[in-house]
């Protein structure tokens, strides 16, 4: 999508210190409190279990529980299952890709209409320009929570072992990047090095190959409508399957990435600058760099959340708002600024390591990540990634790979 953008002087860090909390088990709570229970992707070692154990400490008489549903997807589909049986969660953590899907088939609530005083305040501490990113038909869906661009992480180990200069640029090109995972894969490829299994990771997902269409010139959905057949798009989904075509590109699961990134196995990953928090607590040393570019100005796309009530009965609303409140104070977006992701509030929260890339991308302003429109949105992500995945993986040229996924998509993101 072309807009809204966003720019820096919507987000901007500063200082802030995390005060303790404490943690409140669910046996403690109170008989008489309402329990809200949260979808989340985050466990309890997250920095968002410490925000729903500092809400509980405070005993408002609303009790919080975090229960981790997997990923954007699974969430989402756990919550149509939900619905269906009139159980859906009180709250969810939503991707914005899913704004339309979370609205006009999983029944978001306004939360205008749910405390519209309430949800004023709520806002206000957030940058204004974020509001469009949860508002959909015109109705306040949500609260924003997560902001994050793709990245380029250098295992700087890894690195070094094939010989490579230390002096990393911080705007760096995609023939910069094939250039230097060859050159690493031909160090260390094949010699028995203990931790090393691929040069190079992309991230097969739908969002690091919106950055490349993007950045070459093209769209997925431009204003709506569907755009990936495009010669810009094919050319963008060209050079995002170059490495794994040239065997520099070990392709795995975002899981598996991740899990391979954190254990040093991958010199290079082209990901989300939300793991900053986590890289920068791991034994091996790691330099982030810009999302490579195409020969042209970058188009960078933004990622992230929001948390959105879902809960039908009006107390339950109520107490989720409550809840919600305590999310856009300073006091929890202290605490969540640990996670890694850009801060979204009009808080001085202070500047987080490993995030110079990010805030120059941030910098230069970011779209949204594709949202996408539609009832049957969440097919329609689906089938997206499918089509990145055999364009990466060869079954499909990038032409016939595109063009097949423009009329499989048409039906699925059809305005209702």
């Amino acid at each position: 999508m072309k807009s809204p953008y966003i720019s820096r002087r919507l987000f901007v860090g500063g200082a802030a210190a995390v005060g303790a909390t404490t943690v409140v088990p669910a046996r403690a709570f109170a008989r008489d409190d309402v329990v809200v229970t949260i979808s989340s992707p985050w466990g309890a070692d997250r920095p968002f279990q410490k925000v729903v154990d500092a809400y509980n400490a405070k005993a408002t008489g609303v009790s919080v529980v975090n229960r981790l549903d997997g990923d954007y997807q699974d969430m989402a589909t756990k919550a149509l299952a939900g619905v269906a049986a009139g159980r859906p969660p009180e709250i969810m953590v939503t991707g914005w890709k899913f704004g339309y899907f979370a609205r006009r088939t999983l029944g978001a609530r306004d939360l205008a209409e749910v405390d519209s005083a309430k949800a004023d305040e709520i806002m206000s501490r957030f940058k204004p320009q974020v509001k469009p990113l949860v508002t959909i038909d015109g109705a306040l869906i949500g609260v924003p929570w997560s902001l994050s661009t793709p990245v380029t992480w250098i295992n700087m180990d890894l690195w070094r072992e094939a010989g490579l200069d230390d002096d990393i640029p911080l705007d760096i090109s995609h023939e910069w990047l094939i250039e230097k995972a060859t050159a690493i894969d031909k160090a260390l490829a094949g010699k028995n090095h203990p931790t090393y299994r691929s040069a190079l990771d992309l991230s097969n997902n739908e969002w690091t190959s919106q950055a490349y269409i993007q950045n070459a010139g093209g769209y997925i959905l431009d204003d709506q409508t569907l755009t990936c057949d495009s010669p810009e798009a094919i050319a963008g989904m060209t050079a995002f399957a170059e490495p794994a075509r040239a065997g520099i590109w070990t392709n795995m699961d975002y899981r598996a990435q991740q899990k391979a990134q954190y254990a040093g196995n991958i010199a290079i990953v082209a990901t989300s600058s939300s793991r900053a928090g986590a890289l920068a607590k791991l034994d091996t040393e790691f330099k982030d760099a810009m999302f490579p570019s195409l020969g042209r100005p970058r188009n960078m796309n933004s990622g992230g959340n929001f948390l959105a009530i879902y809960a039908r009965e009006d107390e339950l609303a109520q107490a989720s708002m409550d809840f919600l409140s305590f999310c856009g104070s300073e006091e929890a977006q202290a605490i969540w600024s640990e996670m890694g992701y850009l801060n979204a509030s009009v808080f001085d929260l202070g500047e987080k390591p490993l995030q110079t890339a990010a805030t120059a991308q941030l910098d230069a302003g970011l779209t949204p990540e594709t949202i996408w429109p539609g009832s049957r949105g969440l097919e329609g992500q689906d089938v997206w990634r499918q089509w990145v995945a055999r364009v990466v993986e060869g079954v499909v040229t990038p032409e016939e790979g595109m063009a097949r996924a423009q009329r499989e998509l048409a039906p699925l993101v059809s305005i209702d």
